[in-house]
């Protein structure tokens, strides 16, 4: 399998044939329109190309990183949206490396201040990075969330989505104009064995239709620590695992 570049830069500077290798990765995957879809990837300020030494395009994840105050503390917020990984390229780590390299550059800029990943998803896939990559996240199957992450959760996604947040359950509600197709990622009997999988649908039952979990992880030295070692891990044993 060939390795796979990362390059983040300003989404302003996507050329139309780059948008182009865009909707021709994302519309495989994803329901929607190309206006719309490319409306929403301009809205944030950063873009992460994923592609072969050889020039292809497998992949990509938009990002608006900012500082932001709520109850008289400031932190860095990591936001993500539009990820779209071609099928044979997934289990690359691809997301979990380009938030390390951007981890990297706002802690070298500003270290004292702590750090958030805060995203949202109508996938499981997107879902089930949280409890195989990071020890702390919310929500999660195995305990409550704490009122105060409840709280800063509404804060951060109130000024996102606006109306369209339902604090009460935790969700973003459908756009109408956008979902994953029926192939992408379908829960069907052998995901659902996977508890964090149950837990997710539970969460998010109208996902299919394009409603959105929101789901935020403290960028703490444990999580980032413990990110890291399973993308070791990960990567070490990918070759034994397409051997078999």
């Amino acid at each position: 399998m060939p390795a796979i570049d990362i390059d983040v830069r300003p989404t302003a500077t996507l050329t139309p044939s780059e948008l182009d290798e865009i909707w021709t990765v994302t519309d495989r995957y994803v329901e929607t329109t190309r206006d719309v879809y490319e409306k929403k990837l301009k809205a944030l300020p950063e873009v992460g190309l994923w592609r072969t030494r050889d020039g292809e395009l497998v992949g990509l994840v938009s990002l608006d990183v900012y500082r932001d105050a709520w109850n008289g503390r400031e932190s860095i917020i990591f936001f993500t949206s539009s990820v779209v990984i071609a099928e044979a390229y997934r289990g690359r780590n691809l997301v979990v490396r380009t938030g390390l390299r951007m981890i990297l550059r706002e802690k070298l800029r500003r270290p004292w201040l702590p750090a958030y990943w805060f995203f949202d998803t109508f996938s499981y896939k997107s879902y089930l990075l949280l409890p195989r990559y990071f020890r702390h996240y919310w929500p999660r199957r195995d305990r409550d969330t704490p009122r105060e992450v409840i709280a800063f959760v509404d804060h951060l996604a109130r000024r996102r989505y606006g109306d369209d947040w339902i604090s009460e359950s935790g969700i973003v509600r459908r756009s109408g104009t956008k979902r994953l197709r029926g192939t992408t990622a379908p829960v069907d009997a052998s995901t659902f064995a996977d508890p964090h999988v149950r837990f997710f649908e539970s969460r998010n039952p109208g996902h299919a239709e394009g409603d959105m979990l929101v789901c935020l992880a403290p960028l703490t030295l444990s999580n980032i620590l413990g990110a890291l070692t399973e993308a070791i891990v990960r990567r070490a044993l990918r070759p034994r695992r397409q051997a078999s």
